[in-house]
């Protein structure tokens, strides 16, 4: 084999393997929207996206852990806009939640009881900051406001993510808030107050531009 090949053939090997976990979570999605989460299987995932058993579990260890590619995209998405020079790693995170509401919501019966099955799952928790992208982007956002002094440097970025991503989740699922009980503007700006402040009596919440990613 030549030298070319073997620097080649991983790449398209890697190439390979997201398009078929790509084609995997469209294909869930699918019957997810036509038959509801609950209801679908995992060998009607793989017929309807022409794999096998063991390519699916290759990909995702449990049907829940589908979450993992909607994490995947929703970073790779937010990774795309972001411009230099970075703003704020305050603003990045607000721009963060909104978009995950605005995704969320577009599959919000789905997405909800996806991230209800997940969090019941031993399995899909023990992968999850290992396996997805979100946490990273989330890890990367604090440990930048922490080398610009925005946030304190004595909590570790990993666990300040897995904090920030653990809480979103459960409101999210419905552990917190049930759907209706509380305006979804208000329940993004109580999860911020506790990212920023804790329970300190000021919010520490400064006005921003709607779009925080431009800038001006």
């Amino acid at each position: 084999m030549s030298e070319l090949q073997q620097t080649v053939q991983p790449s398209r090997r890697a190439r390979k393997k997201e398009r078929t976990r790509r084609d995997i979570y469209d294909a869930a999605m699918r019957l997810f929207a036509k038959e509801g989460f609950s209801t679908v299987t995992i060998a009607e995932i793989c017929e309807e996206a022409d794999v096998g058993r063991g390519t699916f579990f290759l990909h995702f260890p449990t049907k829940a852990s589908l979450l993992y590619e909607f994490n995947a995209r929703v970073a790779e998405s937010f990774r795309a806009r972001l411009v230099e020079p970075r703003i704020s790693a305050r603003a990045e995170l607000r721009a963060l939640v909104d978009q995950i509401s605005v995704e969320l919501r577009s599959h919000a019966e789905i997405m909800t009881a996806m991230l209800a099955e997940f969090f019941n799952s031993p399995h899909s928790l023990s992968s999850a900051m290992t396996w997805d992208a979100l946490p990273q982007l989330v890890t990367e956002i604090i440990e930048s406001g922490q080398e610009q002094g925005e946030f304190t440097r004595r909590i570790d970025a990993r666990l300040a993510a897995a904090s920030f991503l653990a809480t979103a989740s459960s409101i999210l699922s419905g552990n917190v808030f049930r759907e209706g009980t509380i305006d979804l503007d208000e329940i993004n700006r109580q999860f911020l107050q506790i990212t920023f402040s804790g329970l300190a009596p000021n919010d520490g919440l400064d006005s921003e531009s709607t779009d925080p990613l431009h800038h001006k």
